[in-house]
């Protein structure tokens, strides 16, 4: 991993460094980084001293201020939400709960459904031999109806007319 500071590179220092040598030359060099130093330090400085400003005109509520915390997202993280993060809490858990009785819910109607479909296939299957049973009864009565006496005639229902 490349070190960083203020988001520069390994190579984009290697780069700046040769440039401040090719501009400034070997011999002014150690001046300008000195100076450059210098600023850093000052700019430290005014930093510390607008935080410090910062946290006594805000009050004991930010006294553990830090110059990350001036970045907007992070301050209503720490001011709006965490007056609201308990309620948030308290409604994930109620919709985590919701989920879970939802599964549960879904888990036993699945296996009702199942077992009504099992026990509706069972009594479909029961019919449908039931209704084999008198489809070949009613084919049988039909045939031996339809079937000559032993005397030579046919019999007729009663109550109709030879034609």
């Amino acid at each position: 991993m490349t070190p960083m500071f203020l988001d520069i590179g390994a190579g984009e220092l290697l780069v700046i460094v040769i440039l401040a040598v090719l501009l400034f030359g070997p011999e002014k060099l150690p001046d300008l980084i000195k100076k450059a130093a210098r600023v850093v330090v000052y700019l430290r400085g005014v930093a510390n001293s607008a935080t410090d400003t910062l946290k006594e005109q805000l009050g004991p509520e930010f006294s553990d201020l830090t110059p990350a915390d001036l970045n907007p997202k992070r301050l209503l993280e720490r001011t709006v939400l965490k007056e609201v993060q308990a309620d948030l809490d308290a409604i994930k858990a109620q919709v985590d709960g919701l989920k879970v009785d939802l599964d549960t819910t879904v888990s036993s109607t699945k296996g009702s459904v199942t077992e009504t479909l099992t026990t509706a296939r069972q009594s479909l299957a029961g019919i449908g031999r039931s209704l084999d049973d008198a489809t070949s009864s009613l084919q049988q009565a039909v045939s031996t109806s339809e079937a000559p006496e032993p005397d030579g005639t046919n019999s007729q229902p009663i109550g109709e007319n030879p034609a």
